[in-house]
């Protein structure tokens, strides 16, 4: 067994704590507040994480594509999608990661990226060929997800691809299982669904419009 395997999950774990902090926003944004300082160092930690998300990533976005990034966060989906792609927003409730990611934007001088500060998907009025989205749907509640899986479908342009890169629910109570995400997904209208579960803990989920 890799000694990433239970670091991992450990890891994924964590996330549970958030879990509580669905009807309360500026709870949520205090937590990133203060995660902002670690989160790109604890990714680091398990080289699996940017692999299978990357991996997630070039199976959706196409060079042609306008991507939204749900929950950008620092920007790792971000900036490695606006490599591939022609221009990428961003939304994303804190600030604090938000900064961080302009500051690696600069540092890069990336120009194809657009950041939102606002909340999803009350922020978002546009249509993209893509949307993808790394760990942000576990902050909506189970009875909430149905409704974010609607307005993501509502978001795509005709024939437009999501990619969602999460945990396993049947290992961390707070995402979504196998079952939960395809009930979601084909009564919000997609179809052509695949569920990957990979590195032991990862799940990947690519569906189109």
């Amino acid at each position: 067994m890799s000694i990433w395997n239970p670091l991992r999950k450990l890891y994924i774990k964590t996330t549970n704590i958030t879990n509580g902090y669905h009807d309360d926003d500026d709870r949520l944004v205090s937590f990133y507040k203060l995660w902002s300082k670690m989160y790109d160092f604890s990714i680091k930690l398990d080289p699996a994480y940017y692999r299978q998300l990357t991996n997630m990533i070039k199976q959706v976005v196409s060079p042609s594509d306008h991507v939204l990034d749900i929950g950008c966060g620092t920007g790792l989906a971000t900036i490695y999608s606006a490599q591939i792609a022609k221009k990428v927003t961003g939304v994303d409730m804190s600030s604090d990661m938000l900064l961080r990611l302009r500051k690696k934007t600069k540092a890069k001088k990336i120009d194809n990226i657009e950041l939102i500060e606002g909340k999803y998907p009350d922020d978002i009025t546009l249509e993209y060929d893509s949307i993808i989205s790394s760990f942000a749907l576990v902050h909506f509640s189970k009875e909430m997800r149905p409704l974010i899986y609607e307005s993501m479908y509502e978001n795509l342009k005709e024939n437009g691809r999501i990619g969602l890169f999460s945990a396993q629910g049947e290992i961390a109570h707070a995402f979504e299982t196998k079952i939960e995400i395809d009930e979601n997904l084909k009564n919000s209208g997609f179809h052509n669904i695949v569920i990957q579960d990979v590195s032991d803990i990862y799940r990947i989920v690519i569906a189109e419009k």
